[in-house]
């Protein structure tokens, strides 16, 4: 081994010693280069010709060595995303180090310390992160963030106050950060603020490993969300999604201040999640032993996206894409609990294969779903939001089944459209009403509003009859468009919007789909109106699974994140500079976003639009 060594070395020195093409000194490998960057007013951070050695020449205080520092600064929003309502920042920085990083509670309640200890153990850990998590340069200079939270409630609902003001001040020997807030979650996303104030200062070509962290010597900023319900939405059921990976799509949403995390867990793929009550769910519905979330993981995963001020909705889908997990009544004395399940001949019995929905003409499918119903209840946080499902039911599906029609005849409901609309709003009051129910056994008994997708149940001519608007929140999935949305709201419903084809990440990787950009996400507004309570970005999965996760979502659900808490007047092209510097600061968080532009774009701001 030590021989093999010595040949090497041998090897490298002569290689060196033989370069007669170096143009300066021929011993001399070290690489340095010959730019800096500087902040140019209205034009951003621009690459340009560093001074040559013993002059100043026209070197001023904006100029950086590193494009992340020169974006943190630069410009009225420096490097904050979503953009705040209004921000005075400075354009000096000082010197910080986490081992001198103080958080004062002592203005917040008792009942508020333990979460937010937690939430500045984030803020903590994305600054170490800055430096790749090594921060070679102390500086002794004291950071002490005050925190005052005004309220000691630590439900997260839509009426959740998330405001916040941010003062920053620094003198010679230390710094004062100031956040105030009504509650825990608007102290949250000062936090978070604070932490896009800080930038690293890392040398590019420095042949040892340097870094030290620079904090904004100054800045006033007020902020509050547009819309209340700024979510994304995952489906794990086409493909298993790690808890991990989910996690990390967490920490992301958290760092551009989305707040609601809609799982689309189960689908007539597969059912993954675990129910104490109903173990057959898994038992039947995982791909394997492996892709499960135990209820222990849900809810220690709940608690992690709460600190980091995101709800988690579970959506159940329901009666239809119910397949996979609950093909076992049979088996177990109960009949059908769902049918047409992976039926072979499936185009006309379902969306996609594998088919399946499930059978409201079985009392013991109410049964099972009381069970995992329970499960749900005694697991979301209070008060619960559930998403309830309820898209694109096949009625060629139930019409397959005698027992369905039978029962239909025996009810007096038509074997027609109007018939099977008929059943479809029986099995939703039925649901609703159990899970009032098993809500209220766990002691919330207060009735919470639902949410469920649109469908042909939701048109407008039919939508009264069978959805009451003072449970049901409607997340409209209709294209752009579709009036569905507007009428909605004229009407008196409560609504969320995810347009397909502008909205979903999936688009562009199969059928005639148009992929969406994300300039083309960002340029689409929602009404402002007390009903639209906001919108979700969807990462639907038949095309990808933790593989290509990061990179499909982001930087484009970031485009969306901003739409929803700022919903700015101005257009992308002005945007694009601080999305390079959310991308930037994604990846030393460990989420791998896509490409924005090429290199040189993205080191001449503005350049490229």
């Amino acid at each position: 081994m030590d021989g093999r060594w010595i040949v090497a070395v041998v090897v490298i020195v002569h290689l060196v010693s033989c370069n007669d093409n170096s143009i300066d000194n021929p011993t001399t490998n070290a690489y340095e280069p010959t730019w800096t960057y500087n902040c140019v007013p209205d034009a951003g951070c621009q690459r340009s010709e560093r001074p040559q050695p013993g002059s100043r020449g026209n070197v001023s205080s904006l100029t950086y060595d590193s494009i992340d520092l020169c974006r943190t600064v630069c410009g009225r929003f420096g490097g904050l995303w979503p953009r705040p309502v209004t921000a005075a920042l400075s354009m000096q920085t000082v010197k910080i180090h986490p081992n001198y990083l103080r958080f004062d509670l002592s203005n917040a309640p008792v009942e508020t310390r333990e979460i937010l200890v937690k939430m500045t153990q984030v803020t903590t850990q994305n600054l170490i992160d800055e430096c790749d998590g090594n921060v070679t340069e102390i500086v002794e200079t004291p950071v002490v963030v005050y925190i005052t939270v005004k309220t000691t409630d630590l439900d997260l609902t839509w009426e959740t106050d998330e405001q916040y003001r941010l003062d920053v001040q620094s003198k010679e020997k230390n710094a004062v950060i100031h956040i105030f807030a009504e509650t825990v979650y608007g102290a949250r996303h000062g936090l978070e603020t604070f932490s896009q104030l800080v930038s690293a200062d890392k040398s590019d070509y420095d042949e040892q490993y340097k870094c030290s962290l620079r904090l904004v010597s100054g800045a006033k900023i007020w902020d509050k969300p547009v819309y209340k319900h700024r979510g994304f939405m995952l489906d794990t059921s086409r493909n298993f999604v790690s808890m991990d990976d989910i996690k990390r799509m967490v920490d992301a949403m958290a760092t551009v201040k989305m707040n609601v995390f809609h799982w689309h867990v189960t689908d007539s793929h597969s059912f993954p999640l675990e129910s104490k009550r109903v173990p057959q769910f898994t038992r039947y519905g995982a791909y394997s032993a492996y892709e499960i979330y135990s209820t222990e993981e849900v809810r220690e995963f709940i608690n992690y996206a709460r600190v980091r001020g995101i709800r988690v909705v579970i959506e159940i889908d329901s009666p239809a894409h119910a397949g996979n997990g609950w093909q076992w009544g049979k088996e177990y004395g109960f009949g059908d609990l769902a049918v047409c399940v992976n039926a072979k001949t499936w185009r006309n019995l379902c969306i996609q294969p594998p088919c399946g929905q499930l059978n409201p003409a079985n009392p013991a499918m109410y049964r099972i779903l009381r069970d995992l119903y329970r499960d749900l209840a005694e697991t979301l946080p209070k008060p619960a939001l559930f998403h309830m499902g309820g898209d694109e039911v096949f009625f060629n599906c139930w019409n397959s089944s005698e027992e369905i029609t039978s029962y239909m005849q025996s009810k007096g409901y038509e074997i027609n459209v109007e018939g099977f609309i008929k059943l479809w709003g029986e099995f939703h009051e039925t649901a609703l009403k159990i899970w009032d129910e098993e809500l209220a056994a766990v002691g919330q008994t207060e009735k919470q509003p639902v949410m469920i997708w649109s469908s042909e149940l939701t048109q407008t001519h039919r939508i009264q009859k069978y959805l009451n608007k003072d449970r049901y929140v409607i997340e409209v999935w209709e294209p752009i468009s579709s009036s569905l949305l507007t009428q909605l709201i004229r009407m008196g419903y409560k609504t969320i919007s995810v347009p397909k084809d502008i909205w979903y990440l999936d688009h562009g990787f199969w059928g005639n789909t148009k992929y969406s950009n994300w300039r083309r996400m960002y340029a689409h507004t929602l009404p402002r109106d007390p009903n639209m309570l906001g919108g979700e970005v969807a990462m639907w999965s038949e095309y990808v699974d933790s593989q290509a996760l990061d990179t499909r979502v982001w930087p484009r659900a970031a485009a969306v994140a901003e739409r929803l808490w700022a919903d700015p007047a101005s257009g992308a092209a002005t945007a694009e500079v601080r999305l390079q510097r959310v991308r930037a600061r994604l990846a030393v968080r460990g989420v791998r976003s896509d490409a924005l532009a090429p290199a040189w774009c993205a080191q001449h701001d503005l350049r490229c639009v």
